[in-house]
This record gives structure tokens, sequence and C-alpha cells, in this order.
């Protein structure tokens, strides 16, 4: 599936300012559906960092090591001081936090395919040509409420994913490219002055249209550019400059782009953002794995236990939920190349804070890690535990335009025990 949030580098200032106004100002060109239904009661999380590990991470080398199987290979094992669960030697920084984390190893999908598993990872459906179902930020947002009055409720650092779907323009995520560079074309390209001669040369033009057709259309498209206008001048714009941390909390985060993004994402839910995607490519891993998963895998580890802890500092950690998964697993058996290939049968994802309480696992996966054997949790039922920590009701319908019903999770049930 081709979604025009991948190619964000190429972003014009008109349609930055589009997806602004849309997704920061909750407004649209066009009306769109009805305000916000009632929220449900429960679920403690109010934000969301949702952690997406494009192309399938490997789930033996990470969550679900088997020491001593055949099919672990070169990854070695190290425990949690939990329990006996032990986790890949690449993840020190997670395995001394384990007691804030939960960990899904029974994870399974229905297809091996990369779109279609990736569209069903982050929407709870299977991917359609007849309609395209939202993402989990725009659905709370429809739920819930708009969180903040001129950041957008959703967030996409590094990449896209499946967009707002039928809910429209509105629900929309604002896409940023490269944590450090901040908000593309977000500054005027001449003076405040200049700017201000160039706007009200602009309103003369407009006004006697304005003044003959005074319908909603015409008195949206005027509230987009006005509110866009009001936004790029606002000092909330500032939340995306990354130069205003100190060099030692960046480089705790590590300096690359995904250790960057998780300090924007912090940043973004300090501030009230709902939530925020951050996308971590790279791991379709069908050769020389032993010597591309160590660094990505240690780099991980590293950033998130570092966001844990800088959300426990912020008072943060309980109200943000932390999601890490991705599109399905890899083979435990190791291919001729010294890599693994697609594996939808079982994989591994995380959870951390927002009401989630640490220190466990949910399932089992059989020896050699090639099939659950105990628990195992469907996409939807992992959506489903991400819905309910956010107080998202999973019997509540959204209908599309053409009038058809959809739910949260569709029809997923959550895993109670992160809850208790």
């Amino acid at each position: 599936m081709r979604n025009p949030l991948n190619n964000l580098d190429s972003i014009s200032r008109r349609a930055f300012a589009e997806r602004t106004a849309a997704g920061a100002l909750g407004l649209s060109v066009l009306p769109t559906m009805d305000q916000a239904i009632a929220a449900s009661s429960g679920g403690k999380a109010k934000h969301v960092i949702y952690i997406y590990m494009s192309g399938g991470m490997t789930h033996i080398d990470t969550f679900d090591p088997k020491p001593g199987a055949d099919t672990q290979g070169q990854t070695g094992a190290i425990d949690t001081g939990v329990a006996g669960i032990k986790l890949s030697e690449y993840m020190p920084d997670l395995a001394k936090n384990f007691k804030d984390i939960a960990v899904v190893r029974s994870l399974g999908t229905k297809t091996g395919a990369h779109g279609g598993a990736s569209y069903w990872m982050q929407t709870g459906y299977q991917e359609s040509p007849a309609i395209k179902h939202p993402n989990m930020g725009g659905w709370a947002q429809k739920v819930l409420g708009k969180q903040h009055p001129q950041l957008p409720d959703t967030v996409y650092i590094n990449g896209g994913g499946p967009g707002a779907g039928f809910l429209g323009a509105s629900y929309a995520p604002l896409p940023i490219s490269d944590p450090s560079k901040g908000l593309p074309n977000s500054k005027f390209p001449v003076q405040n002055n200049r700017m201000d001669q160039r706007l009200e040369s602009l309103e003369g033009l407009n006004r006697s249209f304005l003044d003959k057709y005074q319908t909603d259309d015409v008195e949206a498209y005027s509230d987009f550019y006005d509110n866009t206008l009001e936004f790029l001048q606002s000092k909330e714009l500032e939340v995306f400059n990354l130069k205003k941390e100190k060099k030692e909390t960046r480089a705790a985060y590590g300096n690359g782009r995904f250790g960057q993004a998780l300090l924007l994402s912090k940043r973004l839910v300090k501030s009230g953002v709902r939530f925020v995607r951050v996308a971590n490519g790279g791991w379709d891993m069908h050769g020389d794995l032993w010597n591309r998963a160590p660094g990505k895998i240690n780099e991980f580890s590293k950033g998130i236990a570092t966001l844990i802890d800088d959300l426990k500092a912020e008072g943060l950690f309980d109200e943000t939920l932390i999601v890490l998964t991705t599109e399905f697993g890899r083979t435990p058996k190791i291919n001729t190349r010294g890599g693994r290939d697609h594996f939808p049968r079982c994989f591994s994802a995380m959870l951390a804070g927002g009401g989630i309480q640490g220190g466990q696992v949910y399932g089992e996966t059989d020896d050699r890690a090639m099939s659950v054997k105990e628990d195992p949790c469907g996409v939807n039922d992992f959506n489903a535990t991400i819905a309910t920590a956010l107080g998202l009701s999973l019997e509540k319908r959204i209908y599309s335009p053409g009038g058809r019903p959809f739910l949260v999770a569709n029809r997923g049930k959550p895993i109670e025990q992160f809850f208790s």
C-alpha cells in the first residue's frame, strides 16, 4: 500500500499548512463527522507513544530468546531478575527495567506480506480497496475529543503509516520526517511585516468572493487558513525544537534518528499530544542478521529505557502508554544467507506505563519459538489492550460515511492480567 505520509521529505509549504490546520486545529476544508463521542470510563493512559518496528522485528533475538535451541543462532540471553524471565543479550537496559514493562510473546497474524500485516496491526482491520480504516490516534480523537487546542492529536515521526481513514482530514496525523529538524516549512519565507502586507493584499482580493458566497464551505476555507497562520506563529512550535534540550539529554537517548524521535515524543506528550507514532525501520533482515541486528536492538533498548526513566522523572509514566510492536516475526529457522524470513505465526511486542502492570509476560511459544504454546494473542486483542488502557469502549460503534459500523479493536479482547 502506498501512503502519501511515507514521502515526508517532499512536503510542500501548502501541503504542510493543510495538514497542520487539519491535524492540529481540528479543521477540514469540508464539514466532517459529528463532534467527539462521549468518552467511556476507565483507562489511565492519556497519551500513547507507539513505537513501530517496520519490516518485521525478530522475536527470538529480542523478547523471546530460546537458550540452547537450534533456532537461537548467535544471540545469547540475559536474566531480567524477574521470575527467571530472560531477554536478548542485546537488551541490557530493558532487562534492568523489566519491572516496568510487560511483554507479549504469543502474538500472531494472518499474513506474511509487509503492507497487509502492517495495516492490520495498526488499524485492527484487513486492508480493503473499498474503505480506509483509521489508526488508533484518529480513533481516540473521535471518541475522546481533541486533547490540545492547538497541537495535533496525532503525530507521526520518521515515517508514515495508516492515516485517519474514513474519519476524514481533521483526524489526520501531522508528519515529522526528521526529529532533529522539527517542523518542515513552518517559518514564513519573508519578514513578518512583509508577510502581513501579503496577507492583507490576499484578504482584499478575496473579500468580494467571501461576501458574495457566504456558505459553510467557504467559511471553512477561511477558518482553515486563519487558524493555520495562528498555529505557525504560536509558541507551541517550540515543542518540536530539540535544540531546547541539553546535549546530555539528547545523548542519553542516542544521537541517531530513532533516539531523537523518542526524545521528541516525550516532549510532545508532555505538551499534551495524545498519540505519537515513532517508526524504526530496517527490520526486514533476510541475511547477515548478526552483523545488522545487535546494534539496532541495543539502540532501541537504550532509547526506550531512557524514555521510561525520563517519563518517570517528569511524572508522566503512569499516564503515558509506551507500545512497541511490529507487523510479524522472523523465522526461527535460519536461512542460507544467515538471516530470518517472514514469520506471521508468532512474534512479540511490549507495553509499559499507562496503567500497565510491568514485570510480566503474557503468552508462551514452544521450545524453538516456532508456534504459540499458551495464551494466543491476536492483533485485535493487542489493539483492544491499547484501547482499554486509553479508556476507549470496545463496544462503541463508529460509522463510516457509507453507514457501516466499526469497532476500535474489531472485537478483540484485552489482556486483562496487564491491568491487575
